[in-house]
């Protein structure tokens, strides 16, 4: 009886130890994967070769072989498997494939290019019946550990794609009321352990997850803008119920993070606010608004059918990318039989994952971004520390992680 008791005392103090250390406040002292490693929350299906999805997509014009050699390189070394998709030349866009609205619009033919590109992606996914995807832009660059950092995302966005166990069955992000004048925000030891998905390990109900970007706003208060006419290429829809929610996942202490200085798009950008909201090192993971760029981003099986519907049937306007911030941003929203309208489920990150890797001299093959931003002497990739491509000479001669350069290592305080 005395062992027994003794037992027990000896499991009650690890239990206490344990919720002490881990506890919400003690996030800050360790990283968020030591967290989802301690609680053994971590998801195996992200180590994997093509990240958790069912496939990764990279899209690439085939005289593009400097970057398919620099893509193929960046994948090996990360131990991820990419699959090549054909970059269209926007000459070979013919006038009868574009959907009808584009007729009177002003659309160049890189935008027409690209946008057959990521509709021939989206078809191969509807087509094989994939349960996700991931989708890449060829000059497309991350950091060495995006394995680790995805494991982190996906917990992360499980208030926004996986339905609570209790009815109403639907999203924490769904559930909350927002009647206070600052946006409801989670930290990442405050989620709930019960939100676990069976179809991805992202979540089961979802459109899109915007990984690599070169911008995007984080969610405003509960004081909503004014509805602006649909179409005018406005971020606010007419339907308060179709417009983005609110909440926002915060991840402290994540060394993945630069610090707020180097929170920029390209050199000659403004400091994102990320930088001036939050402490050093904080990841915000929220539902996409106003989001641009496509150097990386997912789709279930239900949102690559309904992107390939809206913009591979019935509309082309803009660029692709601005296209699908409208469509997250709730514009095009439409009746769901006997349903009502239906928001699409888009969850991005802040800093992205992904990003453009800025080469020393090249330009994008549709618009140089950045406001035609072009570096002439030095390589860089905003937002990714350790990156994979700024390291590939290290990889190659198989540098370990501790022995690759850090682009936007923190100042050293005195």
């Amino acid at each position: 009886m005395l062992f027994s008791h003794r037992n027990v005392v000896i499991a009650l103090a690890v239990l206490v130890t344990l919720f002490l250390f881990f506890r919400p406040s003690k996030l800050k002292e360790i990283s968020p994967l030591q967290y989802l490693r301690a609680l053994g929350k971590e998801s195996p299906e992200i180590l994997n070769s093509t990240l958790g999805f069912q496939q990764i997509f990279v899209i690439s014009l085939p005289e593009r072989s400097d970057r398919r050699d620099a893509m193929t390189l960046a994948a090996v070394l990360s131990k991820i498997d990419v699959t090549w998709i054909d970059g269209v030349a926007g000459k070979d866009v013919l006038d009868k494939v574009v959907p009808g609205d584009a007729y009177d619009k002003s659309i160049s033919k890189g935008n027409k290019g690209s946008w057959r590109a990521h509709m021939n992606v989206l078809q191969r996914v509807v087509k094989s019946n994939m349960t996700s995807a991931l989708i890449l832009e060829d000059d497309a660059d991350w950091d060495i550990r995006v394995k680790s950092q995805l494991q982190v995302f996906a917990q992360a966005a499980r208030p926004f794609t996986q339905p609570t166990p209790k009815k109403p069955h639907k999203p924490i992000a769904d559930l909350l009321t927002y009647d206070t004048q600052m946006p409801p925000e989670l930290s990442f030891a405050q989620i709930p352990s019960d939100l676990v998905p069976k179809l991805t390990p992202y979540g089961d109900d979802w459109d899109v997850l915007w990984l690599g970007h070169c911008g995007t706003e984080l969610p405003k208060n509960s004081v909503l803008p004014p509805a602006t006419p649909e179409g005018t290429g406005s971020t606010t829809p007419s339907d308060p119920s179709q417009r983005p929610p609110q909440l926002r996942i915060s991840i402290p202490g994540d060394p993945t993070v630069p610090e707020a200085r180097h929170l920029k798009a390209h050199p000659f950008a403004l400091n994102d606010a990320l930088g001036e909201l939050y402490p050093p090192h904080t990841r915000i993971v929220h539902a996409s608004s106003a989001t641009t760029c496509t150097q990386a981003y997912a789709v279930s099986q239900r949102g690559a059918r309904k992107l390939l519907w809206q913009f591979g049937l019935q509309t082309l306007t803009a660029g692709w990318d601005l296209m699908l911030r409208d469509w997250c941003d709730g514009l095009y929203a439409a009746p769901a039989e006997g349903k009502g309208r239906k928001r699409p489920i888009c969850v991005t990150v802040s800093p992205p994952l992904f990003s453009h890797h800025f080469g020393k001299g090249a330009a994008s093959d549709i618009t140089a971004p950045g406001g035609g931003f072009v570096n002439k002497e030095k390589e860089m990739t905003p937002y990714v520390r350790l990156s994979v491509r700024l390291n590939m000479g290290r990889l190659v001669a198989g540098a370990g992680l501790e022995d690759l350069v850090d682009q936007f290592p923190d100042e050293k305080r005195v």
